[in-house]
């Protein structure tokens, strides 16, 4: 075992530095968790680099529901101000 940490009252944990150092994680890079199966209570951790999260952001379409969002909220905005003679 290369490290032991402990559970914060947020649920938080600090990786410690060897650790961080041997898997080469960086401020900003994102952690996934994973079961391992029939391992009992072990769990696989996923490193994610920041600059993989910053060339994806944008990437992708906004969903439809966010696009209804916009929409609605923007009708409803205009009702509204009619509805009470703002503008």
């Amino acid at each position: 075992m290369i490290g032991l940490t402990t559970i914060t009252t947020k649920g938080q944990v600090t990786i410690p530095e060897p650790v961080r150092l041997a898997l080469g994680i960086n401020v900003g890079d994102k952690v996934a968790f994973g079961p391992v199966i029939s391992k009992g209570r072990q769990v696989m951790i996923k490193i994610i680099p920041s600059q993989i999260v910053e060339e994806l952001a944008g990437v992708l379409k906004p969903s439809i529901y966010e696009q209804n969002y916009h929409k609605v909220r923007a009708k409803t905005g205009k009702l509204l101000g009619k509805k009470y003679q703002v503008k």
